[in-house]
Protein backbone atom coordinates (compact mmCIF):
# COMPACT_ATOMS: atom_id res chain seq x y z
CA UNK A 1 0.00 0.00 0.00
CA UNK A 2 2.78 2.45 0.93
CA UNK A 3 4.65 1.52 -2.21
CA UNK A 4 1.55 2.31 -4.34
CA UNK A 5 1.21 5.71 -2.65
CA UNK A 6 4.86 6.44 -3.39
CA UNK A 7 4.42 5.44 -7.04
CA UNK A 8 1.26 7.52 -7.39
CA UNK A 9 2.94 10.49 -5.71
CA UNK A 10 5.92 10.20 -8.07
CA UNK A 11 3.66 9.99 -11.12
CA UNK A 12 1.61 13.01 -9.98
CA UNK A 13 4.77 15.05 -9.32
CA UNK A 14 6.28 14.13 -12.70
CA UNK A 15 2.99 14.90 -14.40
CA UNK A 16 2.88 18.31 -12.69
CA UNK A 17 6.50 19.03 -13.70
CA UNK A 18 5.70 18.12 -17.32
CA UNK A 19 2.63 20.34 -17.24
CA UNK A 20 4.73 23.29 -15.99
CA UNK A 21 7.39 22.59 -18.60
CA UNK A 22 4.74 22.49 -21.36
CA UNK A 23 3.14 25.69 -20.09
CA UNK A 24 6.53 27.44 -20.15
CA UNK A 25 7.18 26.15 -23.66
CA UNK A 26 3.80 27.43 -24.85
CA UNK A 27 4.40 30.84 -23.25
CA UNK A 28 7.82 31.05 -24.88
CA UNK A 29 6.39 30.12 -28.29
CA UNK A 30 3.61 32.71 -27.88
CA UNK A 31 6.18 35.41 -27.04
CA UNK A 32 8.27 34.47 -30.07
CA UNK A 33 5.18 34.49 -32.29
CA UNK A 34 4.05 37.85 -30.92
CA UNK A 35 7.50 39.37 -31.50
CA UNK A 36 7.62 38.01 -35.05
CA UNK A 37 4.12 39.34 -35.71
CA UNK A 38 5.03 42.78 -34.35
CA UNK A 39 8.21 42.81 -36.46
CA UNK A 40 6.16 41.93 -39.55
CA UNK A 41 3.62 44.68 -38.80
CA UNK A 42 6.46 47.20 -38.42
CA UNK A 43 7.90 46.19 -41.78
CA UNK A 44 4.48 46.65 -43.39
CA UNK A 45 4.19 50.06 -41.72
CA UNK A 46 7.53 51.03 -43.29
CA UNK A 47 6.04 50.21 -46.70
CA UNK A 48 3.13 52.54 -45.94
CA UNK A 49 5.69 55.22 -44.98
CA UNK A 50 7.26 54.88 -48.45
CA UNK A 51 3.86 55.38 -50.11
CA UNK A 52 3.13 58.42 -47.94
CA UNK A 53 6.52 59.97 -48.74
CA UNK A 54 5.86 59.37 -52.45
CA UNK A 55 2.44 61.03 -52.12
CA UNK A 56 4.09 64.03 -50.48
CA UNK A 57 6.67 64.33 -53.28
CA UNK A 58 4.00 63.95 -55.97
CA UNK A 59 1.98 66.75 -54.40
CA UNK A 60 4.98 69.04 -53.86
CA UNK A 61 6.15 68.62 -57.45
CA UNK A 62 2.59 68.87 -58.76
CA UNK A 63 2.89 65.68 -60.78
CA UNK A 64 -0.82 65.04 -60.36
CA UNK A 65 -1.98 67.98 -62.45
CA UNK A 66 -3.15 66.03 -65.51
CA UNK A 67 -6.01 63.54 -65.60
CA UNK A 68 -3.71 60.84 -66.97
CA UNK A 69 -1.07 61.23 -64.25
CA UNK A 70 -3.76 61.46 -61.59
CA UNK A 71 -5.23 58.12 -62.75
CA UNK A 72 -1.80 56.46 -62.67
CA UNK A 73 -1.09 57.78 -59.18
CA UNK A 74 -4.46 56.56 -57.90
CA UNK A 75 -3.79 53.09 -59.32
CA UNK A 76 -0.40 53.03 -57.68
CA UNK A 77 -1.81 54.11 -54.32
CA UNK A 78 -4.32 51.26 -54.41
CA UNK A 79 -1.47 49.14 -53.03
CA UNK A 80 -1.24 51.48 -50.03
CA UNK A 81 -4.98 51.18 -49.41
CA UNK A 82 -4.82 47.39 -49.60
CA UNK A 83 -1.82 47.33 -47.26
CA UNK A 84 -3.68 49.47 -44.73
CA UNK A 85 -6.68 47.14 -44.96
CA UNK A 86 -4.43 44.14 -44.21
CA UNK A 87 -3.23 45.87 -41.06
CA UNK A 88 -6.79 46.77 -40.12
CA UNK A 89 -7.91 43.13 -40.46
CA UNK A 90 -5.15 42.19 -38.02
CA UNK A 91 -6.28 44.85 -35.54
CA UNK A 92 -3.48 47.31 -36.28
CA UNK A 93 -4.73 50.89 -36.17
CA UNK A 94 -3.24 54.30 -36.67
CA UNK A 95 -2.97 56.31 -33.47
CA UNK A 96 -5.61 59.03 -33.44
CA UNK A 97 -5.21 62.18 -31.38
CA UNK A 98 -8.32 63.69 -29.87
CA UNK A 99 -8.58 67.41 -30.69
CA UNK A 100 -5.18 67.06 -32.40
CA UNK A 101 -3.42 67.16 -29.00
CA UNK A 102 -0.35 64.97 -28.49
CA UNK A 103 -0.31 62.23 -25.86
CA UNK A 104 3.18 61.62 -24.42
CA UNK A 105 2.92 57.82 -24.35
CA UNK A 106 1.93 57.71 -28.04
CA UNK A 107 4.33 60.37 -29.39
CA UNK A 108 7.93 61.10 -29.99
CA UNK A 109 8.22 64.88 -30.20
CA UNK A 110 10.70 65.82 -32.91
CA UNK A 111 10.41 69.58 -32.61
CA UNK A 112 8.40 72.32 -30.93
CA UNK A 113 7.21 75.67 -32.23
CA UNK A 114 5.51 78.55 -30.44
CA UNK A 115 1.98 79.54 -31.45
CA UNK A 116 -0.02 81.67 -29.03
CA UNK A 117 -3.26 80.82 -30.88
CA UNK A 118 -2.98 77.10 -30.09
CA UNK A 119 -2.61 75.17 -26.83
CA UNK A 120 0.58 73.43 -25.74
CA UNK A 121 0.80 69.95 -27.20
CA UNK A 122 -1.23 70.85 -30.30
CA UNK A 123 0.11 68.79 -33.19
CA UNK A 124 1.37 71.01 -35.99
CA UNK A 125 2.40 68.09 -38.15
CA UNK A 126 2.75 64.34 -37.99
CA UNK A 127 6.06 63.37 -39.56
CA UNK A 128 5.38 59.63 -39.14
CA UNK A 129 2.12 58.10 -38.03
CA UNK A 130 2.05 55.91 -34.96
CA UNK A 131 0.34 52.53 -34.83
CA UNK A 132 -1.25 50.29 -32.20
CA UNK A 133 -1.87 46.57 -32.25
CA UNK A 134 -4.68 45.59 -29.92
CA UNK A 135 -3.90 48.61 -27.74
CA UNK A 136 -0.14 47.98 -27.65
CA UNK A 137 2.15 50.54 -29.27
CA UNK A 138 3.89 49.20 -32.36
CA UNK A 139 5.40 52.57 -33.19
CA UNK A 140 5.05 55.99 -31.64
CA UNK A 141 3.93 58.85 -33.82
CA UNK A 142 6.68 61.34 -34.65
CA UNK A 143 5.24 64.82 -34.29
CA UNK A 144 5.96 68.54 -34.21
CA UNK A 145 3.92 70.28 -31.52
CA UNK A 146 3.15 73.71 -30.12
CA UNK A 147 5.02 74.71 -27.01
CA UNK A 148 4.52 78.25 -25.69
Amino acid sequence: MEQNKAIITTVVIESYKNQLKNRNTIESLNKDFTKEKRDLFNEIIQIIDVFEKAEEIISERQWNNSDESDKCIKRLLTAKTRTLSILERHKVARIQFEDNISVDEFCKILDVEPDSNKPNGYIISIEKHGYLHEGIILREAEVIVVRN
